[in-house]
């Protein structure tokens, strides 16, 4: 049984049952990681995708579109607070595949 209350000195380090391993570190632009919709559910934070070979590869949905694409998105997108405070009935996209058709880029 681990002891969690235990207190260790520095010479104990390598004594002291670590509770994390085997680390993969990654770094990728937002916009090769971003998903199409936000984070959360009543604000507009940027979400990401959530599978560990699309965050390590940067495949996300907008990695081949671009950055600039990923920027218009994200910067006009709304919530439909944001909409209605606008006077909108509701926002003109909420996906991707709705923002692509908005901007006749896609049927």
């Amino acid at each position: 049984m681990i002891d969690q209350r235990g207190r260790y000195n520095l010479e104990e380090l390598e004594r002291i049952t670590s509770v994390i391993r085997d680390f993969q570190f990654f770094a990728q632009e937002k916009y090769r990681i971003a998903s199409d919709r936000p984070g959360s559910g009543n604000t507009k934070n940027i979400g990401s995708v959530t599978e560990i070979d699309k965050l390590v590869s940067g495949s996300g949905p907008f990695a081949s579109l671009g950055e600039n694409l990923f920027d218009d998105y994200w910067m006009y997108y709304l919530t439909k607070d944001m909409a209605r405070a606008a006077e909108l009935k509701q926002p003109p996209y909420t996906n991707l595949r709705s923002y692509l058709k908005y901007k006749g880029l896609a049927k």
